[in-house]
C-alpha cells in the first residue's frame, strides 16, 4: 500500500520552477519521514483550573531516509523498491519515546518526496 502511494506521487510530470519563474534543474529527489516525539506535559483534569502530567506524542523536525534518487529527466516515470513497512531499517531512528511515520503529510513534512536543485535548495524552502 505504502509503496503504491509513493509511485502514485512519482506518476505524473512534475513542473518544478524557481523562484523567478523559469524553469528549474533538479539535482536529486529525497524521502522524509513525519517524525512524532513523546513530551512530559501539563493535561487539564476537568476539574476547575487543575492539571496534571500526562504524556503527549508532538510532531518533530522531518528526517531524511533512504537513498538518493538522481534526476531521471523530464516525463521519465520513476520507479522505486524504498518501502519502509518492508524494510523498517530504511527508516530513520526516532527520537528517544518517538515514533516515525511515513509517508504521512503533515504541517511540518508537507511532502514525503523532496526534490533538491543544483544550488542545495529544498521544495520546502521559501523564494526571497
Amino acid at each position: 500500500m505504502l509503496m503504491a502511494l509513493l509511485l502514485l506521487s512519482w506518476m505524473w510530470d512534475r513542473v518544478v520552477t524557481n523562484c523567478s519563474g523559469g524553469a528549474e534543474t533538479v539535482h536529486h529527489y529525497y524521502l522524509e519521514a513525519t517524525m512524532f516525539s513523546t513530551v512530559m506535559t501539563s493535561c487539564p483534569t476537568g476539574q476547575g483550573n487543575h492539571s496534571a502530567p500526562c504524556l503527549k506524542s508532538v510532531q518533530v523536525n522531518p528526517m531524511r531516509f533512504g537513498p538518493d534518487i538522481g534526476d531521471p529527466g523530464t516525463g521519465t516515470t520513476v520507479l522505486t523498491y524504498v518501502d519502509a513497512v518492508e524494510d523498517p531499517t530504511l527508516l530513520p531512528d526516532p527520537p528517544v519515546g518517538g515514533l516515525a511515520a511515513w509517508p504521512w503529510k503533515t504541517a511540518l513534512n508537507p511532502s514525503p518526496v523532496m526534490v533538491m536543485d543544483m544550488a542545495g535548495n529544498t521544495n520546502s524552502d521559501t523564494c526571497k
